[in-house]
């Protein structure tokens, strides 16, 4: 029974193609903005021009979201860590940014690697993060680095992409971007 209650809690990436099943997306229930992707969608990649894999991670409510969910949105993906003092600099400005742009279709989504010791992050993490920095945005945990690894090993944190309306990368920023750096993103591609 434990080990059930355990494999609930572990992200599954929902965009591998089996071959022998159809495609399908279901929306997760939430609270955050919904879209639904077009029928097909297949995730290929984080370079520019690719669309991103979709994901499945808790946020700070404890409600799982999927990464697909706001397409249609301008998306900020925002790759973590809570011990990382360039990514806590990053998340002071978090809320700014999410509160200046969200009515324009845009979404902040912070995903959150490792906690202060370089664990899993939990629940309680993702909700300290938010109310320390005032984030009312969504605030995700990747426990087990499910979804991170895909983006290789090593990696400084944090690491920035701005995702198109489509779901594919439209941006990818240099490791440890300024919050200038990030609006002027932002503001680049919200016509898109």
């Amino acid at each position: 029974m434990l080990l059930l209650a355990l494999a609930g809690c572990v992200p599954h990436l929902y965009t591998e193609d089996t071959g022998s099943e159809p495609w399908s997306w279901e929306a997760p229930e939430n609270d955050w903005p919904m879209g639904e992707p077009p029928y097909g969608l297949v995730g290929s990649g984080f370079d520019e021009g690719e669309v991103v894999p979709d994901f499945r991670l808790l946020d700070q409510r404890g409600q799982t979201v999927s990464l697909w969910q706001f397409y249609g949105q301008v998306i900020l993906l925002d790759l973590s860590t809570m011990w990382c003092s360039p990514c806590q600099d990053l998340a002071a400005h978090t809320e700014e940014s999410w509160e200046a742009y969200r009515d324009q279709g845009f979404v902040y989504l912070t995903v959150l690697a490792e906690d202060i010791q370089g664990q899993d992050p939990e629940v309680d993490d993702l909700v300290f993060w938010a109310d320390n920095f005032g984030i009312s945005a969504p605030v995700l945990g990747d426990p087990g680095k499910r979804w991170s690894s895909l983006l290789g090993a090593n990696l400084d944190y944090p690491r920035v992409w701005v995702v198109g309306r489509d779901l594919s990368v439209v941006e990818v920023l240099p490791p440890a971007p300024t919050d200038a750096m990030v609006v002027a993103a932002i503001e680049g591609h919200l016509g898109d």
